[in-house]
């Protein structure tokens, strides 16, 4: 009995453990995954930055660092040499978005720098990288001849929906390095749109606009506009349109619908009109004010008045229907 009480006991403290270790957010659950910064891609900082270079880290401060250059990928003119030591400073941290290789600075790793020279000052575009074999590679396919490419992107689909429902278009582009994308609509930044309503995924090669509770007013002509680091944008449309709910139709089980006959007029005498009842398969007539019988044959002399309009349909031999 001890030792498996001591069991449950260890298993509950490793299910415990477990469940803070996972990764989580608000409401529980695992995080999201984490969405395209241009910042943080690896290609867009080798293609823009004028220097790059490996590079070990001989000391620290609070917004530089001296580094020792081992390896250069990129030059700036004649900048910088081999084995030469430089004060780089280092810029702000920023929350808006981090890449997978960017973390803490230690002393004695080598990294990757990327960064210009302005004047006698050397500066960091974003934060330096650890270096990794994955991560040179994406450097070297940027510094090959070749390597950029015009914006391209694919159709989209227009779309209709009714009032309150979710409209999603998704524009899929590509390029090297990864094309910038920014939607309009009707000519106009959806950027600039300052609803809640309205709310932009990017990813690496494709961006999806998604408007939730959809208005008549968001009845537009959209556009997806990727640009290249090369060439002009790439642009794709698609049209919106917000419909009115859809009111059901009526029921004519029980309301009746026309008679299933080639001539439905004939049936019924003085004016009458034929209906079909599904739920009990047989056919009435709706007599007008002054008629009744099963087919309006017989003048109600009882009802003179002008101001009641209660038609009487006759089912059979003796029930009655108010139509």
């Amino acid at each position: 009995m001890k030792a498996s009480a001591r069991a449950a006991v260890c298993w509950a403290l490793l299910c415990c453990v477990g469940a803070l270790a996972a990764p989580r957010h608000e409401g529980g659950l695992a995080a999201p995954r984490r969405r395209y910064c241009e910042r943080a891609d690896v290609a867009w900082r080798a293609y823009r930055a004028p220097a790059a270079f490996e590079a070990r880290v001989q000391s620290l401060a609070r917004d530089a660092a001296t580094v020792q250059v081992h390896r250069v990928l990129r030059r700036q003119g004649h900048w910088p040499r081999d084995n030469s030591i430089i004060r780089l400073k280092l810029p702000k941290d920023s929350l808006e978005c981090t890449g997978r290789f960017e973390v803490p600075l230690k002393n004695r790793r080598n990294y990757i720098v990327f960064a210009e020279r302005r004047g006698h000052t050397a500066v960091a575009l974003g934060p330096p990288l650890k270096r990794t074999g994955k991560l040179m590679r994406r450097i070297r396919a940027v510094y090959q001849p070749g390597y950029s490419s015009p914006a391209r992107v694919e159709p989209m689909q227009s779309v209709r929906v009714t009032r309150g429902n979710r409209v999603r278009l998704e524009c899929n582009a590509s390029a090297r390095p990864p094309p910038r994308i920014s939607w309009y609509k009707d000519g106009n930044p959806v950027a600039d749109i300052a609803l809640r309503r309205f709310r932009v995924q990017n990813f690496r090669r494709r961006s999806v606009l998604v408007i939730r509770h959809a208005r008549r007013e968001d009845t537009a002509r959209y556009e997806c506009r990727a640009q290249g680091a090369v060439g002009p944008p790439a642009v794709a449309t698609a049209n919106v349109s917000v419909l009115p709910p859809v009111t059901a139709a009526p029921d004519t089980t029980t309301l009746g619908a026309p008679c299933p006959m080639p001539d439905p007029s004939s049936y019924c005498l003085n004016g009458g009109t034929c209906l079909f009842f599904e739920l009990v398969q047989e056919q009435a007539c709706k007599c007008p004010e002054g008629f009744n019988g099963q087919r309006c044959e017989n003048k109600d002399v009882s009802n003179r008045s002008s101001m009641y309009h209660s038609y009487t349909c006759k089912l059979g031999l003796s029930t009655s229907y108010y139509c």
